[in-house]
């Protein structure tokens, strides 16, 4: 096999990613797989509660890292560099990395994940904006920190409960009049005195010169206030990781990519596995199953096309 030849191209290092190329190479597959973090946002969860055989759950940072390390060991090429751009053309997939290096491959899996959304309003890239509790909020311990936490679901939940044990106060600002979360989350949250829940609540702007100081909030009784906090984490929804698509990939209204039931695109040998395809439910668990699955499609594809 020439240089930069592989079986498959694969996206994304995350769940989905690593599983693929860990069981890619187990069915002797000669895999390469794009992206710069191990275990991909995986080291954003501090404790992974639900997935099967980890009793007690498991950091998210160590499940990521040790699935890196079992597809490495198992022989997959990660380059530990973005893919830039992915291409299509004769039957074959193109790409670049952001180093300049081209790869090809007859099959491509995307597992490139999704990025989080930041509010719609004035200064959203001002500083203060964080989308991570386990990588940001011991920025504030130690110092009284009052701290806002925008959303509704596990993951605002998951937030809200890790920075509980690092500041004085917690604001959990949920548009919506009830939460979104599972009743586990929701029960956690009750439990601890320094969080408290503003339903019906909207953040409608940032206030602070090059920092954030305070959030403009509105009810849905056109209420308005001025909340002072010393940090903000968004969680507040997610956009599929599809910018280093070179090709016209069917997508659902949300972005996400479309499979038939062999996790297949519209183009063939184009594969997607995890939270960037269209599914009805973004776990790590299920981001792992796509992968295994992904793969072994791949697999079949490459054997059906060589017949």
């Amino acid at each position: 096999m020439e240089e930069n030849q592989y079986d498959v191209i694969i996206v994304g290092t995350g769940p989905a990613g690593s599983t693929a190329a860990l069981y890619g190479q187990r069915l002797g597959l000669n895999t390469v797989v794009f992206g710069d973090t191990p275990g991909g946002i995986t080291y954003m969860i501090e404790n992974i509660m639900n997935f099967p055989g980890f009793l007690g759950g498991v950091p998210g940072t160590e499940f990521g890292v040790k699935l890196f390390q079992q597809a490495q060991t198992e022989g997959a090429l990660f380059t530990m560099s973005r893919l830039k751009e992915l291409n299509h053309h004769e039957n074959a997939f193109t790409g670049t990395d952001d180093n300049g290096l081209m790869y090809t491959a007859p099959c491509a899996i995307i597992a490139s994940g999704r990025v989080p959304k930041r509010l719609p309003v004035a200064h959203s890239e001002m500083k203060g904006i964080n989308f991570c509790s386990v990588c940001d909020g011991p920025l504030f311990r130690g110092k009284n920190a009052t701290l806002a936490v925008v959303g509704s679901d596990n993951a605002a939940g998951q937030h809200a409960m890790t920075l509980s044990r690092i500041a004085d106060k917690v604001f959990l600002i949920c548009r919506s009049q009830t939460l979104k979360m599972d009743a586990v989350h929701q029960q956690l949250i009750a439990a601890q005195d320094n969080i408290e829940i503003l339903n019906g609540t909207e953040v409608t702007g940032y206030k602070g010169l090059d920092l954030v100081e305070a959030l403009n909030v509105k009810t849905n009784e056109d209420e308005t206030s001025e909340i002072p906090v010393d940090g903000v984490f968004l969680a507040i929804g997610w956009t599929p990781n599809t910018k280093m698509l070179a090709m016209s990939v069917d997508q659902n209204s949300g972005g996400y990519l479309q499979t038939d039931d062999k996790l297949m695109t519209s183009i063939p040998g184009l594969f997607a596995a995890g939270d960037v395809r269209d599914t009805d439910l973004w776990q790590v668990l299920t981001a792992c199953a796509d992968g295994a699955r992904a793969v072994k499609n791949v697999a079949d594809h490459i054997i059906a096309n060589k017949s």
